[in-house]
């Protein structure tokens, strides 16, 4: 979240607004984004509604529970609505740049 804070006005420049959504309350994503000073969206998904429409939770049974667990995706979706690119398997350092690079690519300036 940090290097998408450092890259934000970057992304802005290509006409890429960048939001993050988690399943953590709405109270605790505003704590967060203050304590980190996100200029970007933090949303709220506590119901799963859009971690299940992504597919991004994992169900992992264990005994007599199911655990879920929700991957870090990350999704370029141009202003249509349609996909252009998924990062499914994301290392936290350099993956704002990586993203960046490729909205540079497929973006225009203002």
């Amino acid at each position: 979240m940090r290097e998408f804070r450092a890259h934000h006005d970057e992304f802005l420049q290509y006409g890429v607004t960048v939001a993050c959504f988690s399943h953590e309350s709405v109270d605790s994503n505003r704590h967060w984004q203050q304590k980190l000073g996100l200029p970007y969206a933090l949303l709220s998904d506590e119901r799963g509604e859009a971690a299940e429409a992504l597919a991004v939770v994992r169900h992992v049974k264990l005994g007599p529970w199911t655990v879920d667990l929700h991957r870090r995706i990350t999704f370029l979706i141009d202003a249509r609505g349609d996909v252009g690119a998924v990062w499914e398997r994301v290392k936290v350092r350099g993956h704002a740049a990586e993203v960046l690079a490729l909205a540079k690519v497929a973006g225009r300036p203002d």
